[in-house]
């Protein structure tokens, strides 16, 4: 355990996108002081709404499926509740892209076996995933290894590549399993079989206060960002760049730049929660083999393209959250979100919209194409998928030169060195989507998880 002080832990948090807010957040509430430093004039970091011409255009995150209870906590806190808003009854499933064709994903075990997702031979070889034996918990997997070993190979590439390559803009011949499906990889090693480990998880029922349920706010995502915001008050330091940290005696000195000329902050103990690029840069002076681990994170980059048509321009019912696509089918997006249809009032009355996603490991360069360019190659898919007709009536395209960080194989080696810190260091804690979850669900959750480690270190929980 640190050395307590005498007073009140002052923590200083740098960084004030989701992680650096959850963890300023959940540290009031375990009564620790805090300071958020965020380099740019804004809170939230690439979480941003925005409503252009009656379009409620999310920049980054569209919706938050929760199942934990500190995510109601923390909006109870904030006062947004009331402004949740709830999946429309329309969106029932999810589509899968198949020989051109949008086709409804299996909602369940029984789903898998009647759906055309899969020929006969890939249903036979899924229903023989309980017959395959464990493998080492020592052995580092890929997800396309581990995913073929037990389910078979078409239901990875029919299945899982399409939902990595949607959903983290990942390659799963490159990312570790154990990190990047942690709950398939627990069931695996618990019970021996995916399949019997969720059915016994099913008959068992749910242990959570929190049903699962999908949500975002009548505002757009950025409402959570702004609510914390708010409620950190003048906690909140905008246009600080943190420049360096070091350590002094038993506390630290964090070193920034502002409107004014450089001056230092001094803190109990310093959480970093910027991209791990810029976190390998504030603790390369002090820790150079953790600096080189944070480097080697990779984050592809991504294309997001916000379209609104005319609901009689696109011949599809839309009746879903969106499709994603396998790369056996040779489109270039990697999947569509149907915003209208997912929550009320994300396009004016008549009109649908539609977020697509280009790029990711899957075609890294597109995103270096004109928007002219990245607009055309969409709307060819939407054409072949959806039906879609004619020019849209609403574009707005954003580029990520690093959109989402991958957890490739090594990635539990990062997670040991980066989450051993603070017992080498103390009083230096690191957090980020690069750990232990990219969505803002896990966001909230590690930054609760990290007061509480915090907390317990300063000695104010048993």
């Amino acid at each position: 355990m640190k050395q307590v002080p005498a007073h009140k832990p002052i923590v200083a948090v740098i960084g004030g996108g989701i992680s650096g807010l959850s963890a300023a957040f959940w540290l009031l509430q375990n009564n620790i002081d805090i300071f958020v430093l965020e380099q740019t004039e804004r809170p939230g970091g690439v979480i941003r709404s925005e409503n252009i011409d009656g379009y409620l255009v999310d920049r980054a995150a569209n919706c938050l499926l929760n199942y934990l209870p500190e995510v109601n906590t923390l909006c109870d806190a904030v006062g947004i509740r009331d402004e949740q808003i709830y999946r429309s009854p329309v969106a029932k499933s999810r589509y899968l892209l198949k020989n051109d064709q949008p086709v409804p994903m299996p909602q369940d075990s029984f789903g898998f076996i009647t759906t055309n997702l899969l020929s006969l031979r890939g249903k036979a070889r899924l229903l023989s995933e309980p017959l395959i034996p464990r493998v080492n918990a020592g052995k580092e997997e890929t997800v396309s290894e581990f995913v073929a070993r037990r389910l078979g190979r078409e239901v990875l590439e029919q299945v899982m590549e399409p939902f990595i390559g949607g959903t983290y803009a990942g390659d799963p011949g490159s990312l570790c399993a154990r990190s990047t499906l942690p709950m398939l990889y627990s069931l695996e090693q618990r019970y021996g079989s995916l399949i019997i480990g969720a059915l016994i998880k099913r008959l068992k029922g749910s242990r959570t206060s929190c049903p699962m349920h999908l949500f975002s706010f009548h505002r757009g995502m950025e409402t959570i960002t702004k609510a914390i915001f708010q409620y950190l008050g003048g906690r909140f330091m905008p246009r600080s760049r943190v420049t360096g940290i070091e350590p002094k005696g038993n506390s630290w000195q964090v070193i920034v730049e502002g409107d004014n000329p450089s001056f230092t902050y001094q803190a109990d103990a310093v959480v970093i929660t910027t991209p791990s690029v810029e976190a390998a840069k504030l603790i390369s002076p002090i820790d150079l083999e953790g600096a080189e681990l944070l480097k080697g994170i990779e984050y592809p980059p991504l294309a997001v393209v916000y379209t609104g048509f005319k609901r009689d321009a696109v011949k599809h019912p839309l009746d879903g959250i969106g499709c994603m696509v396998p790369s056996r089918e040779g489109y270039t997006i990697l999947g569509t979100l149907w915003n209208s249809t997912l929550f009320d009032g994300r396009a004016p009355e008549g009109r649908v919209a539609m977020t697509n996603y280009v790029g990711g490991r899957r075609h890294p360069g597109i995103v270096e194409e004109s928007d002219e360019r990245i607009l055309d190659l969409t709307l060819t898919d939407l054409q072949h998928m959806l039906g879609v007709k004619g020019t849209p009536d609403f574009v707005s395209i954003t580029r990520y030169k690093k959109a989402l960080p991958q957890y490739g194989i090594g990635h539990q080696d990062i997670l040991r060195r980066i989450e051993d810190t603070p017992d080498r260091i103390p009083g230096l804690y690191i957090a980020g989507n690069y750990l232990r979850g990219i969505s803002v669900r896990d966001c909230i959750s590690n930054g609760a998880k990290l007061a509480t480690k915090i907390t317990r270190d300063y000695g104010l929980l048993a």
